[in-house]
């Protein structure tokens, strides 16, 4: 039987990737586009020229979806706002289907964990934020923790540059909700030994990536790795994991003043500029600490403008193609997981480097 992949929000920024790679690199498969938009859904099936990708309306809100048809087996990719998480998990139960996202921003990710029984006993499998970070960071968390005894503390790190001139007008780099979210949600840390909040917009660090991204301003944000890996490695006696992004301080002054004055996530919106022709690199980063020594991961991607994807939209938008194969394939077996308890790294490496992705690992 064909592997068959259902892709929610598959037309936007992250769910056109995770389309164009399960195409390009599954050529098997087939692939149901499923939209609130559906003009566009349909539009950006046509683009394919192949009976293997085909559309659909999907309403994520809905307890009953209208890729309900979708074969027993099929793996739902959800690209779609992390809110909507726990709706389209159980409407996977329903429909007999295996489930992978981007991530849950902590809150909703530990309301989707509680789900593992009732996945496991269907024989489905969930894979929870399998995208950039959460996702490449975790397996490379993992990776890494496995070559020590005791883990001390796992710190990521995620930085980018854009090559081109910086625009003149105040735009969103991506999803303006996901951003506002970022920058005003408290958030969580796993520091000596326990989960707790921090003020947003504080911890900034410099942090100094590898060439071509160079050195970058990173702050804390809530993220869903926090609310999983350290129960990953509670047994190996872990102690902090923290996760900061690069954000330009003036961008986030800006952006604070106009939440102040009144400017919502609406107006937002309409500030996210389409660019034809990407020009930029993100590096992903871990550092493992434990033994008295540190082993750093660093997952270098970079800008495909012939998918007209940013490096950002490729480290988030690979992975859960990646992922979904391998649930497809019966490389996973039922339950709910993060990416660090089931994911196999070398494998999942040596994928991400076909999409020309750098790994690299340095220990000090």
């Amino acid at each position: 039987m064909k592997e068959r992949f259902v892709v929610l929000g598959g037309c936007g920024a992250i769910g056109r990737v995770v389309v164009r790679d399960l195409f390009e690199f599954h050529p098997s498969c087939r692939i149901l586009i499923a939209d609130y938009n559906v003009d566009a859904a349909q539009a950006y099936a046509k683009s394919f020229r192949s009976k293997r990708v085909t559309s659909c309306f999907t309403d994520a809100s809905r307890t009953v979806p209208s890729w309900r048809s979708a074969l027993p087996g099929t793996v739902v990719v959800n690209c779609t706002q992390h809110h909507f998480n726990l709706n389209v998990m159980r409407a996977c139960l329903r429909a007999k289907a295996h489930y992978v996202d981007l991530g849950g921003l902590f809150i909703w990710t530990r309301k989707q964990l509680r789900l593992k029984k009732q996945f496991r006993d269907a024989g489905l499998v969930a894979i929870l934020g399998a995208g950039c970070s959460p996702g490449i960071t975790n397996v490379m968390a993992r990776y890494a923790g496995d070559k020590m005894e005791r883990v001390d503390a796992v710190r990521i790190r995620v930085g980018s540059r854009d090559f081109d001139p910086a625009p003149a007008e105040f735009v969103f780099p991506y999803s303006a909700q996901t951003i506002v979210e970022e920058m005003t949600l408290a958030p969580w840390v796993f520091d000596a030994g326990r989960f707790k909040k921090l003020q947003p917009r504080t911890r900034w660090e410099r942090v100094a990536f590898p060439k071509p991204v160079g050195a970058v301003w990173t702050v804390c944000t809530r993220h869903s790795e926090i609310a999983t890996l350290p129960l990953a490695f509670k047994r190996k006696g872990v102690r902090v994991c923290d996760f900061k992004v690069g954000f330009d301080r003036a961008f986030v002054k800006e952006l604070v003043r106009r939440l102040k004055a009144g400017e919502t996530v609406k107006d937002f919106a309409k500030l996210v500029p389409q660019r034809q022709r990407p020009n930029d690199a993100e590096v992903a980063r871990v550092i493992v600490e434990g033994e008295g020594r540190r082993i750093t991961m660093d997952c270098l991607a970079r800008a495909n403008p012939r998918w007209h994807a940013s490096a950002g939209d490729m480290d988030t938008g690979c992975p859960p193609s990646i992922v979904a194969c391998m649930v497809a394939r019966g490389m996973i077996a039922p339950g709910v997981w993060a990416p660090e308890d089931v994911v196999p790294p070398r494998p999942f490496f040596a994928e991400l480097r076909r999409r020309g992705m750098k790994i690299t690992e340095r220990v000090s």
